[in-house]
């Protein structure tokens, strides 16, 4: 059987899971989730979902389809209409819903309607989702996860995003601002700064990145989250950046000391760039700055090993921050940081 890696699991458990919240927003009643019990190493012998709506309580089957494109193969899509009349069939159910992460062509809509079958793509998705904003911010990750251009969706998830709780709420960044302001230096606290510096750094660039991820890495004895962020940027600076480097990764780490930090941090943050892996740009912020020592060992770094580390201390994160909720572009902070660092040949 055709195997699929964790995360291509991890997303259709996704979709399957936000089709089932929808489908209880609108009033139905599961009774049955097969997709619980898929591995993709036989064929299915359940739909993804039975459900039933009240007050007729006849069944529907329903099959969730996750797919990267935005239009689903004619092919594809009559094997899975094939599939839905199977289990409907099985389960002696009235109605049948087909459920897709894609656009269906008037065609494939057709078809569906000959068949009996409900078709629910994308444009159908979006106006059930919006009416909770945690379905239509599920939704807006879900795409951004999926989506292998830029351009995929592009409109369909800033409207989306509009209906969040995240478009809601305002002032976010000086909510941020007066967390860190009373957050204390040193070792003992720095999980608590990694935390709020990793919520700062969703809300800086929720709209440049695709996936957050935060593995364990193991340095002098401790372990030390740093958050890895696959890059699918809308903003020119972040473009440029990613294909100037080759990099559709970047790696961001925080130093809690009061102290400003040094030739080693930055040093040890290189360790954990990997450009044949395209994970060639850091992040690295630090509480109390960074001393010269720290600009030449970012200097070294990009000249010797092609690695971009720019460094931001929590004042520069502070002002981004405040930028941001001014509605003034902060992106430029970061270009002309590569911009000095390309450009030092001071070692």
């Amino acid at each position: 059987m055709l195997e699929r890696s964790p995360r291509h699991r991890e997303l259709q458990i996704s979709f399957r899971s936000l089709a089932e919240k929808i489908l209880a927003r609108e009033g139905a009643i599961v009774v049955e989730t097969g997709w619980k019990n898929k591995t993709g190493k036989a064929p299915a012998a359940a739909a993804d979902f039975l459900f039933k709506r009240p007050p007729e309580n006849e069944l529907t089957v329903v099959e969730a389809k996750l797919s990267r494109s935005r239009r689903m193969e004619d092919g594809l899509f009559r094997n899975a209409l094939e599939e839905l009349k199977r289990h409907r069939e099985a389960k002696k159910a009235k109605n049948a819903t087909l459920i897709l992460t894609a656009e269906p062509t008037p065609a494939q809509v057709q078809e569906a309607e000959r068949q009996g079958v409900t078709l629910w793509g994308i444009p159908q998705l979006v106006p059930l989702a919006i009416k909770t904003p945690t379905l239509a911010e599920a939704l807006a990750d879900l795409l951004r996860d999926i989506s292998t251009d830029a351009t995929h969706f592009a409109e369909t998830m800033a409207y989306l995003e509009a209906h969040t709780a995240r478009a809601k709420a305002r002032g976010e960044g000086a909510k941020l601002i007066a967390e860190l302001d009373q957050s204390k230096p040193g070792r003992e606290n720095h999980r608590k700064f990694e935390q709020m510096g990793e919520k700062a750094m969703r809300l800086l660039f929720s709209e440049q990145v695709q996936r957050w991820s935060v593995p364990v890495l193991i340095e002098d004895g401790l372990n030390r989250p740093t958050l890895v962020v696959r890059l699918l940027p809308r903003h020119d600076v972040w473009a440029a950046l990613s294909e100037e480097f080759g990099s559709r990764y970047v790696a961001i780490g925080f130093i809690n000391h009061a102290e400003p930090a040094g030739h080693g941090d930055v040093l040890s943050a290189a360790r954990h760039l990997h450009p044949r892996a395209r994970r060639s740009i850091g992040i690295l912020v630090a509480r109390g700055g960074f001393d010269q020592g720290a600009r030449r060992a970012a200097v070294e770094v990009l000249r010797d090993q092609g690695k971009l580390i720019l460094l931001v201390s929590l004042q520069d994160l502070k002002e981004m921050l405040i930028a941001r909720d001014a509605g003034d572009d902060y992106h430029d902070f970061f270009h002309e940081r590569a911009s000095d660092l390309m450009a030092d040949n001071q070692v």
